[in-house]
C-alpha cells in the first residue's frame, strides 16, 4: 500500500470513528492491532458501507444495483461491535438488490495466486437461512470452462440435510468448485454473523462467528479472469435479473491475497481466539464401528494398498462435494494394527493436464529401479490412473493415461513425476493398474484393464517404461484387477497365481513372468450384494506371510451421515484343495480378535425350533463363529437386527441380506464366521470357502440377535459370540 493510500485511509478512518462518537480512535485502532498486525491495513479492497468506496484505496467502488442503499448509521451498541471488527459504525440496507465491485485501479481484485482470504459481517432481515452473501462470480453452470469460473462463493442454502452456510472456492486445476459448509440449525440469521473464508494454497476453511467449522484440502491456485465482485448476490442473481438475493443490512466486505492468521481472524470475529466448532464426527448414528470409512465424504475403491516401516496404508478414491465425478482424491488412512485406522490428508489431487485420481496401486521400490531415492527412506511409488472424466476429454484434458508418483518421506506425501504419462491411452477407459515386484525375472509387472473383458500385463525394468506383455479375458468381468502369488494348501513348495476382476471374479493359473495360464474356469470370490474392487497389500513381510485384502462394499445407505460407504473388514487369502479342486479361501483377519469385548460361549448343545441361545444378547457390533451339525433340522440360523443368515439344509445354500450361494457340508457340519457391523453383514462359510458381503440398514430399534432352527432340532458342536469394541474409541 502506497503511502498515500495509507493516510489517505487512515484520515478517512479518523473521520468516521470522530463524527459518531462512539469508541474512541486509540481504543478502536487497538481492538484491530490485537492480532498483532492490524488485519485491515494490506486488505486489497474494503467496503465499510459509509459510502460507495473502497476504503483501502478508494478505487474499487462499489455500484448500487436495484434497491440497495449505503450509509445507514448503526446504533451505538452495533455500531461498537462494528469498529471492533473493521467496520465503520454504517451498513448497507439489501431489499432486492445488490452490490457490483469492479477491478479497480491496480487490479486488486484480479484474485489469480495461491492465496485468499474474504470477510463478510451481515445481518438477515428475515428468520430463513438461503441467501447469497458475497462472491467472484462463481458461474451457476459447474461444466463450465475453468476459465470461466469465479474465484469464491459465500452463500447459505440447503443441500438436503437442513440450512447451511457455505463456501465455494474455484480454481483453474479442476472442474467444479470445493466446497466447506457448516449446518446453520438454530442460528437466527436475524442475528449479526461474522463469517471469514481462508485459502492458504492448500487448505479451505470456513469460520462462523469465530469458530473453525469445516476445512478441506483443495486444488490448484487461483483464476479469477477479471470477473465482477458480487456483494448480497452471485453470478446466478445476475442472470436471473436479481431473483434470490441477500435482505438485510452488511456492515462490511473485505479481501486479501493471504491467508490471514487465526489472531487477525479472531479480531475480524470480535472474538478472544478462534475456537473449534468443526463436527465430531466417528460418532454418528449410522458409522461403522470397525469398518473403515472416511472423516466425510464418499469413499469407494481401495488403492494403493502398502505395508511399509510398520504401518499399513489405505489409499481409497474419496469424493469431496462439488466436483464432477471424475476429479476425485486419493483419500489416506494408516494404521499400524489392520483395525485401527487414522486417516490423513489426501496424498494425491488432481493434475492440471491428465485429470482425477482414479484406482491404482503401490509398490516399495527396494532396489530403486526407479531412481526416485533421495535419502534414507526407500521410494514409495504409486502407480494410477489420471482419468479425464466421463465426458473422455472435458475442458482439454487426455483420456486416461497411467501415470507416477512418488514419496520419499514412506508414504506421506507424494510429487507427481515430471514425465507421466509412464503409457498414455490405449482405447476405452483404460484404467486401475495394480503393480508388483516379479523375482524371477527380476523386473516390475503391471496388470491393466483396457476395455469390456479384457485386460493386459505390462513389464517394466524401472517404474516408468513399460512392455505390453499379453492379454487376459474374463468373460463378464470389467475394472480393479488383481495379480498374486499364493502356496497350495500352505505348502510353500507348490504355488499358484490368482488373477482377480473387479467384481470378485477370479482365474486360478501359472504365470511365467510373460502370460496368466489359466488351470480353473472363471471363480466367483464374493457372492454378496456389495464386495467389490478389493485389493491385496504389497510389501507385507516375510515373517508374516499372510495375503491380505480389502475390498469397498458398495452401494450401502448411510441416511443424513457426512460419509457414505466404507470399506470391507480385511481378510487373509489362502488356495486349498476341495472336492471341486483348488478355491481361493477367504477368513477374517486375525486381528479382529483385538476388539473383543464380552465372550459367551456354548458347545455340545442341542436347540429345537423353541429355543434360542442367544436370548439376551444385543447391540450392533458381532463376531460370530458357529459350528453346527444340521440333525433333524430344515434349516437353521442367525437372526441379526432383524435379518437371517440361513442354511437350507436340503437345498444346500446359504442366504444372507437378500443373496444366496451354494455351500456343502463339511465333515457333516457347516462351520459359519460372521463380522456384524451397523450397517453390515459379512459371512464366511466353512472357513472362508463361500462368503457373501454385503451391507443392510437395519431397524433403529432392533439391536436383537438369535440363533434360529427350524424343523426339527440341529446341534450346537461349538459356538462363540464376541461383542466389539469400536475402532474409533
Amino acid at each position: 500500500m502506497t503511502f498515500f493510500r495509507t493516510r489517505r485511509l487512515l484520515i478517512r478512518q479518523l473521520a468516521l470513528v470522530t463524527a459518531s462518537a462512539s469508541l474512541p480512535w486509540r481504543q478502536c485502532a487497538a481492538a484491530l492491532a490485537d492480532a498483532g498486525n492490524e488485519p485491515m491495513s494490506d486488505a486489497i479492497a474494503v467496503w465499510q458501507m459509509a459510502d460507495l468506496s473502497d476504503s483501502a484505496g478508494l478505487d474499487s467502488r462499489i455500484e448500487a444495483r436495484g434497491n440497495a442503499r449505503v450509509g445507514v448509521e448503526l446504533g451505538k451498541a452495533e455500531r461498537a461491535a462494528s469498529r471492533a471488527r473493521g467496520g465503520d459504525g454504517f451498513a448497507a440496507e439489501l431489499s432486492g438488490g445488490w452490490f457490483t465491485a469492479g477491478r479497480g485501479a491496480g487490479d486488486e481484485l484480479v484474485l489469480s495466486g495461491g492465496a485468499l482470504t474474504a470477510v463478510i459481517r451481515f445481518r438477515a432481515a428475515h428468520a430463513e437461512w438461503g441467501f447469497p452473501l458475497f462472491s467472484q462470480y462463481v458461474s451457476p453452470t459447474t461444466g463450465v470452462d475453468p476459465a470461466r469460473r469465479g474465484i469464491f462463493n459465500l452463500l447459505s442454502t440447503d443441500f438436503g440435510a437442513g440450512p447451511v452456510l457455505a463456501a465455494q472456492l474455484g480454481s483453474d486445476e479442476v472442474s467444479g468448485f470445493h466446497l466447506v459448509q457448516t449446518s446453520v440449525r438454530g442460528l437466527s440469521p436475524r442475528d449479526w454473523h461474522d463469517v471469514v473464508l481462508r485459502f492458504d494454497g492448500r487448505t479451505l476453511q470456513l469460520f462462523l462467528d469465530g469458530a473453525l467449522c469445516d476445512e478441506e484440502i483443495a486444488v490448484g491456485v487461483l483464476s479469477s479472469r477479471h470477473r465482477p465482485c458480487l456483494i448480497g448476490a452471485d453470478a446466478h442473481a445476475e442472470a436471473r435479473n436479481g431473483r434470490r438475493v441477500f435482505h438485510g443490512l452488511i456492515d462490511h466486505a473485505a479481501l486479501w491475497k493471504r491467508a490471514l492468521t487465526d489472531r487477525e481472524i479472531a479480531t475480524l470475529s470480535g472474538a478472544r481466539r478462534v475456537s473449534d466448532r468443526r463436527p465430531r464426527y466417528y460418532h454418528e448414528k449410522y458409522r461403522p464401528q470397525f469398518h473403515f470409512s472416511a472423516r466425510k465424504h464418499w469413499l469407494n475403491d481401495p488403492n494403493g494398498l502398502v505395508f511399509y516401516d510398520g504401518v499399513y496404508h489405505l489409499f481409497f478414491q474419496h469424493m469431496p462435494p462439488g466436483r464432477p465425478y471424475a476429479y476425485k482424491d486419493w483419500g489416506h488412512a494408516v494404521s499400524t494394527d489392520l483395525v485401527h485406522w487414522r486417516q490423513l490428508d489426501s496424498a494425491l489431487t488432481p493434475h492440471r493436464e491428465l485429470g482425477g485420481c482414479w484406482s491404482g496401486s503401490v509398490v516399495v521400490d527396494v532396489e530403486n529401479t526407479s531412481g526416485f531415492q533421495a535419502g534414507a527412506e526407500k521410494p514409495v511409488v504409486a502407480i494410477l490412473t489420471n482419468g479425464g472424466g466421463w465426458n473422455r476429454e472435458p475442458f482439454g484434458a487426455p483420456r486416461n493415461t497411467q501415470c507416477l508418483a512418488f514419496s520419499t518421506d514412506g508414504g506421506r506425501t507424494f510429487q507427481y513425476y515430471e514425465n507421466n504419462p509412464v503409457i498414455g491411452h490405449i482405447k476405452g477407459y483404460n484404467r486401475d493398474p495394480k503393480v508388483l515386484w516379479h523375482a524371477p525375472t527380476g523386473r516390475w509387472v503391471m496388470v491393466l484393464y483396457i476395455e469390456d473383458n479384457d485386460y493386459s500385463l505390462f513389464s517394466s525394468p524401472d517404474l516408468k517404461s513399460w512392455t505390453r506383455l499379453s492379454d487376459i479375458t474374463l468373460p463378464g468381468t470389467i475394472e480393479c484387477p488383481d495379480l498374486f502369488e499364493l502356496p497350495v494348501d500352505a505348502d510353500a513348495t507348490i504355488r499358484r497365481w490368482v488373477f482377480w476382476s473387479g467384481g470378485g471374479t477370479y482365474l486360478i493359473g501359472v504365470f511365467d513372468g510373460t502370460t496368466f495360464h489359466p488351470q480353473s474356469p472363471p471363480l466367483r470370490g464374493d457372492y454378496g450384494a456389495d464386495f467389490y474392487a478389493a485389493q491385496t497389500w504389497s510389501h507385507i513381510p516375510a515373517s508374516d506371510g499372510r495375503t491380505l485384502q480389502i475390498a469397498w462394499m458398495r452401494e450401502g445407505e448411510y441416511p443424513q451421515m457426512p460419509f457414505s460407504q466404507q470399506m470391507s473388514f480385511p481378510t487373509e487369502l489362502s488356495l486349498r484343495t476341495t472336492p471341486e479342486g483348488l478355491r481361493l479361501h477367504r477368513v477374517p483377519a486375525r486381528e479382529i480378535a483385538k476388539l473383543h469385548r464380552q465372550e459367551r460361549r456354548w458347545s455340545n448343545h442341542t436347540v429345537s425350533a423353541h429355543d434360542n441361545p442367544f436370548a439376551g444378547l444385543a447391540g450392533d457390533s458381532w463376531h460370530i463363529l458357529l459350528d453346527m451339525e444340521p440333525g433333524s433340522a430344515t434349516a437353521f440360523g442367525v437372526k441379526i437386527r432383524g435379518y437371517d443368515v440361513r442354511y437350507d439344509v436340503a437345498a444346500r445354500r446359504l442366504s444372507a441380506v437378500g443373496c444366496d450361494a451354494p455351500v456343502a457340508p463339511s465333515h457333516g457340519r457347516i462351520r459359519l464366521e460372521i463380522l456384524v457391523d451397523r450397517t453390515s453383514i459379512e459371512v464366511f462359510a466353512n472357513d472362508g470357502a463361500v462368503v457373501l458381503s454385503s451391507c443392510f440398514l437395519p431397524p433403529d430399534a432392533d439391536t436383537s440377535l438369535a440363533l434360529n432352527v427350524e424343523g426339527g432340532s440341529a446341534r450346537i458342536d461349538a459356538a462363540t459370540v464376541w461383542s466389539l469394541a469400536s475402532i474409533w474409541t
